[in-house]
C-alpha cells in the first residue's frame, strides 16, 4: 500500500468542480482524470452495451483493462443510451450544473442530438464545453475519423522516427492521445481562469492535428522553421539521440560541454580524439553530430554500466542507466519522489500507477482510486438529478439506462 501523504481533496485547486466526459479512448479520459487528480468531480458518460471500448483493450481482470484504469480511476460511470430522451436528459441537466464538458464527437454530433454546445450554454453561461477533434472544424478531413496512429503520421511524428532507410517509423505509445489530453487539460483551467473574471463560461475547440503540431514545432521542426537565404544550416538534431549501450545495460546520457567530452572519449577508448577539432569543441560537435555520436555505437573499452556511472558522474556528466519498464518500481529516485503507488481496488486488485505529478502547495496527492465498472454509478447520479426509483429501473428494462 501506498504510504504516500494525502493533502485533503479540499485543499486541491479544482475542488468543487464538476466535469463531465462523453468520450471513449484516452484523449479525453486522461484529460478529465488530470482534472480529478486536481480535485474535480468527474462523471463519465459511457454507452450502454461495452461501454468505452478501452475497457476492453490490453491486460485486464473483470472487464477493466489497465489502460482504462490509467485513464479514468477516481471517476463515476453513469451509462446511458443517448438516443433515449433519459440519456439526453440526463447529459443536459448535468451540463446545467457542470463547470466543464469534455467530448471528442465528430462536428455536429452534439448539435444532432440536441446537446450542442450554444444549447448547453444558454442554459448553463458558466460551462466550459471543449470539442475535442482529430483534424478540426474546417477542411475536407473534418468528419474523417482519427486515431493516434493516423495523427502521428500527418503531424510528422513519423518522419522524425524514421531510420537510415528512409522509411516512416511510429512512436510505439499513444503519444497525439496523451500530448492533446495535456493540452485540453490545460485549457480547462485557463477558461475557468477566465471564468472568475468575467462570470462567463466559453466554448473551446481543440483538435488532436493541432495540439500534436504545436508539441512537435520547437524542436522536432527546429530545422524546418527559419526561410532566409543567409540561414546556417546545421545537422539535424535527431543524430543527437544515441543510448550507449555497454556490456551489462546501457545509459542515456547529454553530453554538452568541452569537459563531459574530455571524459567521455577516453572512457571509451578514443583518447587521439580529443585533439580532433570534430570533437574538442562545441562547434565542432555540433557541426559533425553524426560522427560524433558514431563512437557511442563503438565502444572500444569494455566498462559496465556501474562503471560507467561513476566515470561520468566524476565529471559532472549528465546520465542515467536506461531503466528496464518491469524495473521501473524499484529504481531508488523513482521511489524517493513517490511517482508511483501501488494499492489494492475491490474490481481489478493489487496494482501501480501513477501519483499526481504536480505538488500543490509542494504536497504530495494520491489518486489511488478505483476506476468505475460500467453504469457503477448510474443510479445514484439519475437519483441525484431527481429521477424517481421507478423511471430508472424502467429505463434500464428499456436499455437506456445500465445500472451496474
Amino acid at each position: 500500500m501506498s504510504d504516500t501523504p494525502q493533502q485533503p481533496t479540499n485543499q486541491l485547486p479544482l475542488a468543487g468542480h464538476l466535469v463531465i466526459e462523453l468520450s471513449t479512448m484516452v484523449t479525453c479520459s486522461l484529460s478529465a482524470m488530470t482534472l480529478r487528480a486536481q480535485g474535480a468531480r468527474v462523471i463519465k458518460i459511457e454507452p450502454t452495451m461495452i461501454g468505452d471500448p478501452m475497457r476492453m483493450l490490453g491486460h485486464q481482470k473483470n472487464g477493466i483493462s489497465a489502460l482504462f484504469h490509467n485513464c479514468n480511476r477516481g471517476k463515476q460511470s453513469l451509462s446511458v443510451d443517448l438516443k433515449s430522451d433519459i440519456g439526453r436528459e440526463a447529459v443536459a441537466a448535468l451540463a446545467g450544473r457542470a463547470d466543464v464538458l469534455l467530448h471528442n464527437y465528430r462536428p455536429g454530433v452534439m448539435d444532432r442530438l440536441g446537446l450542442g454546445s450554444e444549447a448547453l450554454r444558454t442554459a448553463n453561461d458558466r460551462l466550459v464545453n471543449i470539442a475535442v477533434t482529430g483534424f478540426g472544424t474546417k477542411g475536407t478531413m473534418a468528419h474523417k475519423p482519427a486515431y493516434d496512429h493516423v495523427i502521428q503520421g500527418l503531424a510528422g511524428f513519423t518522419d522524425l522516427q524514421e531510420s537510415t532507410d528512409d522509411r516512416h517509423a511510429y512512436m510505439r505509445m499513444l503519444l497525439c492521445d496523451k500530448v492533446t489530453a495535456y493540452t485540453v487539460a490545460q485549457a480547462a483551467t485557463a477558461a475557468l481562469l477566465a471564468r472568475a473574471h468575467t462570470g462567463k463560461g466559453q466554448h473551446i475547440d481543440i483538435s488532436m492535428l493541432h495540439a500534436c503540431l504545436a508539441f512537435m514545432w520547437p524542436d522536432g521542426m527546429m530545422h524546418h522553421t527559419l526561410h532566409d537565404d543567409d540561414v546556417l544550416p546545421m545537422p539535424p538534431m535527431s543524430d543527437y539521440y544515441q543510448v550507449l549501450h555497454l556490456k551489462d545495460g546501457a545509459l542515456a546520457i547529454a553530453a554538452l560541454h568541452d569537459h563531459h567530452w574530455q571524459a567521455i572519449l577516453p572512457m571509451l577508448g578514443y583518447p587521439e580524439l580529443l585533439d580532433d577539432p570534430r570533437f574538442n569543441s562545441m562547434g565542432g560537435r555540433l557541426m559533425h553530430i553524426g560522427e560524433v555520436m558514431d563512437i557511442l555505437k563503438v565502444p572500444k573499452t569494455d566498462l559496465s554500466v556501474a562503471e560507467a556511472v561513476t566515470l561520468l558522474e566524476a565529471a559532472d556528466v549528465p546520465c542515467t542507466i536506461c531503466e528496464r519498464r518491469d524495473t521501473l518500481s524499484d529504481n531508488a529516485q523513482i521511489d524517493a519522489i513517490g511517482a508511483l503507488e501501488t494499492y489494492v481496488t475491490e474490481n481489478i486488485g493489487k496494482l501501480t500507477a501513477p501519483t499526481p505529478p504536480v505538488l500543490f502547495g509542494g504536497q504530495a496527492t494520491s489518486l489511488a482510486a478505483p476506476s468505475p465498472t460500467l453504469g457503477a454509478d448510474s443510479r445514484t447520479i439519475l437519483t441525484e438529478l431527481g429521477y424517481a426509483e421507478a423511471d430508472i429501473a424502467a429505463a434500464a428494462k428499456a436499455g437506456a439506462v445500465l445500472c451496474a
